[in-house]
């Protein structure tokens, strides 16, 4: 996600970000990279009624929501509720549900529950998250080869890679709470990732993400 945000502002668009993960993590949450997040208590019942309401206040051209892990339950009745209100309202969203699927097959088998809870009153965009250069993406496990297929079917999702990232990078980004692009402008607050080859990985992690988020514009811009 925060990458994803920092896309949005290198091509000038004004970002609203939300963080509503309930672990309320010190590190690698939304919050923690852009402290003018806004923090909502994801447990709590009204939180996605504000989410909407700060969302049509504001001035930004996009909204951008982590909900952290497993929380369909909560975000998909409420989306069911308020999707009809919304249109029969006029009020001018447009929604893209971003699944990230990794090796984990519960990760692919949660987007497919999010689609049938949501069907295509959403767009959908799935992002391969590699955490090894050999790891396979638990969407293409033959155990949901005719879900998946199904799913693509149906909703014509947008697809998209993530590479794996050296993982000393990776943990002092987390620990510093520092971007791809802070490291790559050798701004990072951990001292390790001021080194030039942590510089020149993280302009490579950039610049290689940046290119997969343009190929899908289409659904991540208003």
């Amino acid at each position: 996600m925060a990458t994803l945000a920092e896309w949005y502002a290198s091509n000038g668009f004004k970002v609203a970000m939300f963080d509503m993960d309930p672990d309320n993590k010190a590190e690698g949450s939304l919050f923690s990279f852009f402290p003018d997040a806004h923090k909502l208590p994801a447990l709590e019942n009204w939180t996605y009624d504000k989410l909407l309401g700060v969302s049509l206040d504001s001035e930004a051209d996009i909204v951008l929501a982590d909900m952290g892990a497993a929380q369909g339950h909560r975000m998909i009745p409420w989306f069911r509720d308020f999707y009809r209100v919304m249109q029969d309202s006029g009020i001018p969203l447009r929604w893209t549900a971003i699944g990230v699927v990794d090796t984990d097959i519960a990760s692919a088998r949660s987007v497919l529950d999010w689609g049938e809870a949501l069907q295509d009153g959403v767009d959908y965009l799935i992002v391969h998250n590699h955490h090894r250069e050999d790891a396979i993406s638990a969407w293409e496990s033959p155990a949901i080869a005719g879900l998946v297929s199904a799913f693509r079917r149906a909703f014509s999702p947008m697809e998209i890679r993530m590479d794996a990232r050296r993982p000393d990078l990776q943990k002092f980004m987390r620990i510093g709470c520092d971007t791809l692009t802070a490291v790559g402008d050798r701004k990072a607050k951990a001292p390790e990732l001021r080194a030039p080859d942590m510089m020149l990985r993280a302009r490579t992690y950039r610049f290689r993400a940046f290119n997969e988020f343009a190929t899908v514009q289409r659904v991540l811009l208003p």
